[in-house]
């Protein structure tokens, strides 16, 4: 007997031990990853003091026209409280003149408002104001932890409704990039004002759990067992699970016109995402492929492809 509670004794403690290594890999890898002070801030506060950045501002007309626009423009920042108390920030260019067009451009992983100036600029020039949500952890939120667009799309919500209070007139356009446009597709799964005329997602994911399973390797270069302690100290400690962020159902019950919008040489969220997701909307909905388009670079590669596309898609919702 002494011999058995011994065995029993010793097995519940390297249990415990491997339990609390578990819980323990999870939350190094969701602090890592989703906290404001891991890799989401890790790039220069100065936008283009990051060397990819400073090259695309040499070698791409658009992007730097884009940059140059932003900044000349001098963004007004933006805040509001949603319905549980937390400050939301964002960034806003208003058109010279009145205007009810509104673009609310939401950017990626690791980004800011800055990031979507490409998109921004394009709808700018098509008579639209731009407003700019930063993402939870991202630079200047007050939030210190990323859901991939779990939480964020309430935030996305909540600007909208912003902008349908302060002008009720308004026509809408939601656009995101990569975290950014799988976010778009989570904020069409919601109940949306009238307001909301249609939604362009460009490289957005399936669900957030297979997105890390594709990266985690590149990233965190980690086996892609730890996404699983990692999930488990999100559902545990912070309320979502990765698999319930996901796109892929949210445009399967909307209601939005989407177009949907993927670089051909999409290595970080894969191209072969972009047919599911289209596949799954339940919207009126089109689509267009970029050739030779890396992720996240389709509108600076063949702007003119994207933005003719752009144009002709909007002009059916917004009059």
């Amino acid at each position: 007997m002494a011999k058995l509670k011994k065995i029993v004794k010793n097995t519940c403690i390297a249990a415990g031990a491997a339990a609390g290594a578990y819980f323990a890999s999870g939350a190094a890898l969701h602090a890592g990853v989703l906290s404001r002070w891991g890799y989401i801030n890790m790039k220069p506060d100065e936008y283009l003091a990051e060397d990819y950045n400073m090259q695309k501002y040499l070698d791409n007309e658009y992007f730097r026209n884009a940059d140059d626009w932003y900044v000349a423009n001098a963004p007004t920042e933006t805040k509001l409280i949603n319905v549980k108390g937390e400050t939301l920030h964002a960034e806003l260019i208003r058109q010279p003149e009145e205007s009810h067009l509104w673009a609310v451009v939401i950017h990626g992983y690791s980004s800011r408002p800055r990031g979507m100036a490409k998109q921004a600029f394009g709808f700018y020039e098509m008579g639209y104001n731009t407003l700019f949500p930063y993402m939870r952890g991202h630079r200047k939120s007050e939030q210190n932890h990323c859901s991939m667009g779990y939480y964020e799309k309430h935030d996305i919500v909540s600007w909208i409704n912003y902008i349908a209070s302060i002008d009720p007139e308004s026509q809408i356009v939601i656009i995101g990039e990569s975290m950014g446009a799988a976010t778009t597709m989570l904020v069409t799964g919601e109940e949306l004002p009238e307001n909301v005329k249609c939604a362009i997602e460009d490289c957005g994911y399936t669900n957030c759990y297979d997105q890390f399973v594709a990266q985690i390797g590149n990233v965190a270069h980690l086996p892609t067992w730890f996404v699983k302690p990692a999930n488990t100290y999100s559902k545990l400690v912070h309320g979502w699970d990765f698999r319930d962020c996901s796109p892929v159902d949210a445009v399967a019950r909307s209601k939005t016109p989407t177009l949907f919008i993927h670089g051909e040489n999409d290595t970080f969220v894969p191209y072969e995402m972009m047919s599911v997701v289209y596949d799954a909307c339940s919207a009126e909905k089109d689509i267009i492929s970029i050739p030779d388009a890396e992720h996240a670079e389709a509108c600076d590669v063949h702007p003119e492809l994207y933005w003719p596309k752009i144009k002709e898609f909007v002009s059916k919702y917004v009059k």
